[in-house]
Parts: C-alpha cells; structure tokens; sequence
C-alpha cells in the first residue's frame, strides 16, 4: 500500500502541474487554495489505507496548495414531470456539506475573520490602550498513539492571533512567525518527510523525532515562545491536559510542567516552573523583564475534568423546567480562593432543534412523551470549559481585571466558518488543533 500511496501521490502532481498551473501562471505571488471531490470514503470492500486522501493533500502541500476533500455531492433523483435542465436539487445535507467545505477552505484555512478583535477585547473590558495592541497566543498539541513503535505521533505549534486580526503560527525549530496559510504547508512537508523516514534508520530517522515530542520537548516550546517571541501585551492559553502530564526529558516520573497541576498551581500562581526544563532550568519571577509583554497565562479544562451543571436552578432538586443556554454564557466560582475559576458554556448548538422543545429536553432515554421518543434524539449539551488565569501581570492582578483576562478566551469561542453555536476551544486553539489534524492523512493518522 504504500508503493501505491507513492504512485498516487505522484499521480496527482504530475496532474497539478498539466492542468492548474497553466491556469495561474504569471501570479506567482498567489497563494493557492483547492477544492478537491475524492469520491466516497468509505465503500465496501475498500480498505481505508486505499483511500487517495493522504496521497491528493501530499501532492497538494508539496506543490504548495492549500487543499479541502469534498466526497461526491449527488443529487436527488429528478421527478418524472421535471423535464427541464435546471431542475437538479440537492439534500440539505449535502448542502450543507459543500457550504461547510467552502467555508473551511475560504475562512478556516486563511484565518480570515469579520471584524476586528480588538473590538472583542474591548467588549471584554480589557483597556482601550492595550486592547488595541493585544496577541492571544494558543499552545496546541496533538498525539495520536497508533504512529511507529511505542513512541506515539506528538506536535504542537503556537498560534498567534493579533488584535488587527492577524494569525500567524510558529513551529518547533523553526526561528520566526509565518502566516497562518502557509504554516499548513510547511507541516505538511514535514509531515512527508516523516512518511518517507519511517522505515529509515541510523540518522535518517531523526525527523521523526520533530512529530514525536517528548514532555520536555513540549515545554521547552512553551517556555521559549513566552519568554522570546513576545512582541506585544499577550495572554498565553494552554491546556491543562498532557502538558502537565508528560514524562520529563530523563523520562523518569518527573512531570514536565507539574505547576499545571492543581495542587500546585495556588502556591506557584506568580512564577513560571521551568526548573527541570532545558535551555531554561529555573522558576521566572513575575518581575522578571522577559516577561513584561506577558498579561498572564490562562489554563484551560473542559471535558471530564470539569463540573456538569444543570440550567434555570438554584438547587439539583429544584422544581422547574430546565433547557440548555441559548447564549454563551460565564460563570465564576467564589468558593475557591486565591485563584480565579471562569466556567465557559457554549450556547446550545443551532442543529439540536429537536432536544430544545418544552415536551422533549426534560426525557430520558427510555422515556416517550406521546408521539416524541426520547431514543429517537440524539441529546448533546454543550461541555464547560474551565479558565484559570496565573502569572498574571501586576496591573491585571485586581478581580476586574482577572475577569477580563478571561472573558477574552470566553469571547472567542466562535468562527466565522461555524456559525451553527459555538467551538470547543478559543478560536486561535481551534484553529491550531485543525490546522494539524488536516494534514495527519499524509501519515495515515487520520482513519
């Protein structure tokens, strides 16, 4: 399969270049983005390691094009009175899937937003002076466990959103920012030169080691971003979950970055840990002038590792009708001192119409109410995501301000290519999470 991965790949390029580069010649200054239609993905009979995903976007990156797969849109099958040539439809489901498509391409894929985000910030209280100067730097990781060996597939990248609206991306080893449509073709090739090292040895299988991070490697990258590649006010985001976790760089039982972990976090809230971490080996103070663009660090939760919550109720057992948020919502927890706890919840996604009736969102399972059977809904309700500010700037150290730190990530919970409710993460994790899982085809990580 995978010769034939390789003459698939090689396929497609000699097919790029007969046909689309003709079409664009004299714009070398142009970026180019595709929509390709790649048939059904899943047919029987079919092995998914045959599908042409992985080998059409290969092909796509190392002619430097952006590249979105669209399975075959069919029509709905004409009725016999409709005689005419414009009569062909289309489900709202394909619809729909060809919509998304576009949007992704034209809007995910470029970092391309509607307005200003520092009027986002200023919404959130964050001064008039700094708001308008402001970066949200996301730290977004993916690991995938089924890769070579037991060294699973591990990369992060750092995404840069700009109060201009700008995203630009920086990646491991690499020493400068670039824009964000360009950062997926340079993953992209390090991606292919994965592929090609993974039954290498000796020296030519050091490339693999760029896409299976370490925990130290990991933090490494955290702590050189925050402390060298600051050029404006900033809150930094991070995920509690593995960066907290992963094994040192002795690979003993040593955390990586352990001052993520609660029982830590309360006593270190005004240093940065990166005592075990090399290159650094030591605990930054708040004062530290490295770190005087850095407004704070937030943390973030959700999942299993946050609170499950019950709407329109003061208490569990109230008596009252509940329903989901039709709004984004943020709460605060004050029962927790010395550090501020933000909850964020998503409101309820626009596609749930069925769960959000008066008759069908108080149901259970098993339960009908005459001709609505709670089995036949599929019930999603939104998860909370946990913010917790630390190492947070001086001036930013009063309950106000803490509030308006977080209400900036809390805010950026949408994109302008889903406009169905409101995404699991912070818009620049959202995009540096996507960014990634894009290009995972190449090494077959994506099935």
């Amino acid at each position: 399969m995978n010769k034939q991965h390789h003459l698939k790949r090689k396929a497609w390029q000699n097919f790029i270049k007969q046909n689309l580069f003709p079409l664009v010649s004299g714009q070398n200054n142009s970026e180019l983005f595709a929509i390709i239609e790649i048939g059904t993905s899943k047919v029987k009979g079919i092995h998914p390691l045959q599908s042409i995903r992985g080998a059409v976007r290969e092909a796509c990156v190392l002619e430097n094009i952006n590249s979105q797969m669209l399975q075959t849109v069919k029509p709905n099958k004409p009725k016999e009175k409709e005689n005419s040539e414009d009569s062909t439809t289309y489900s709202k489901a394909n619809e729909g899937r060809v919509l998304n498509a576009i949007l992704d391409l034209t809007l995910r894929q470029t970092g391309t937003l509607y307005g200003l985000p520092s009027e986002v910030y200023q919404v959130a209280r964050i001064p008039d002076d700094i708001a308008q100067q402001l970066d949200v730097i996301a730290f977004c990781r993916v690991q995938k466990n089924n890769f070579i060996g037991k060294t699973p597939f591990q990369y992060t990248v750092a995404v840069r959103l700009s109060a201009r609206g700008t995203v630009d991306v920086l990646l491991p080893h690499q020493p400068q920012w670039i824009p964000y449509s360009k950062a997926g073709i340079e993953i992209g090739k390090l991606f292919h030169q994965a592929r090609k090292s993974r039954n290498a040895i000796g020296e030519d299988r050091k490339i693999l080691d760029r896409v299976q991070m370490k925990g130290g490697q990991l933090v490494k990258f955290v702590a050189d971003v925050l402390s060298q590649y600051l050029e404006n006010p900033t809150i930094a985001l991070i995920e509690a979950d593995v960066w907290r976790n992963e094994r040192d760089r002795d690979d003993n039982n040593d955390r990586a970055w352990f001052q993520l972990k609660n029982e830590y976090l309360l006593e270190q809230r005004d240093i940065l840990n990166f005592d075990r971490v090399f290159g650094h080996n030591c605990k930054y103070q708040r004062d530290d002038k490295s770190f005087e663009n850095l407004l704070s660090v937030v943390r973030l939760r959700n999942n299993n590792e946050t609170p499950q919550y019950v709407t329109n109720r003061t208490t569990w057992n109230e008596d009252s009708t509940t329903s989901d948020f039709t709004k984004l919502s943020g709460f605060i927890d004050t029962t927790v001192p010395g550090l501020l706890h933000y909850f964020s919840i998503g409101e309820a996604p626009a596609t749930q119409k069925q769960q959000m009736t008066p008759r069908a969102r108080e149901l259970y399972k098993s339960d009908r109410d005459r001709d609505i059977y709670a089995a036949n809904i599929p019930y999603k309700h939104q998860q909370m995501l946990e913010m917790l500010p630390f190492f947070v700037r001086l001036d930013f150290q009063t309950e106000e301000n803490l509030k308006a730190l977080c209400r900036v990530p809390h805010f950026l919970r949408t994109s302008p290519a889903f406009t169905s409710g409101n995404i699991s993460h912070p818009y620049p994790m959202h995009l540096g999470i996507k960014l990634i899982e894009d290009l995972l085809c190449i090494l077959y990580l994506d099935l």
